[in-house]
């Protein structure tokens, strides 16, 4: 099953290849977006450096967010990087530091020991895998390596795309179900793709504005910790 999986991931990735305008104005404004969040994210969380972090990307692709982390402070020799897509993890290592780690391998099963990482991030993957088995798989995997006060960043589609039959968001209620007996902490962000690519260009600051409005915005970014059991 996990195998089939993987092949349909990899299939699909093949045939919705997109080359994207990196400079247009709304890629720049949901590049921005995103990283205000992320950044407003772990200072609400306490994290004032990421430098003696230890952080895993579950599902890295060609590592953006990887680079994100770097310039944000974290050390090269304390980030991984797996994908099970041997093309993405070729272009993540043409663009990152040699001391950054990058593996091929499963999420549903990462070869790393129990409580290795102090953040473990996923962004965009888990709306790529359909079997609802695997997903749970992947949660708990994450759990597995993630230290007993670490906690995992999420970032993903809540919503399906109607025009891509190979995703499937994820929700509140299945993300509860996924990381059952943690805390959540997530927020709606993420304008609508096509309404930012159309209004960027002629209102940066209407853009902003609307992003603000949870009824427009497509994805969940969050912070997932354990409930800590009291004495």
């Amino acid at each position: 099953m996990l195998e089939a999986e993987t092949a349909r991931i990899q299939a699909a990735y093949d045939r919705r290849q997109r080359k994207y305008d990196r400079a247009s104005l709304g890629h720049v404004f949901g590049h921005q977006d995103r990283e205000r969040h992320a950044l407003e994210l772990l200072s609400r969380h306490g994290i004032t450096s990421l430098a003696e972090k230890t952080i895993l990307d579950v599902g890295c692709g060609s590592g953006m967010w990887i680079q994100q982390f770097l310039r944000w402070g974290a050390q090269a020799e304390n980030m991984v990087g797996v994908d099970v897509r041997t093309e993405a993890l070729a272009k993540a290592k043409q663009i990152l530091p040699d001391a950054v780690r990058l593996q091929q391998a499963n999420a549903a099963d990462l070869p790393f020991g129990a409580a290795s990482f102090d953040i473990v991030l996923q962004a965009t993957m888990f709306t790529s895998v359909l079997d609802s088995a695997i997903r749970s798989r992947i949660a708990a995997e994450m759990l597995r390596v993630l230290k007993p006060q670490g906690f995992i960043i999420w970032y993903d589609f809540l919503l399906n795309n109607p025009k891509n039959a190979d995703v499937s968001g994820v929700g509140k209620g299945e993300i509860t179900r996924l990381f059952s007996g943690c805390r959540l902490d997530l927020k709606r962000v993420t304008l609508v793709p096509p309404l930012a690519r159309w209004l960027a260009p002629r209102s940066w600051f209407l853009a902003y504005a609307v992003s603000h409005l949870p009824p427009l915005c497509t994805h969940y970014m969050g912070v997932i910790t354990r409930l800590i059991a009291r004495a």
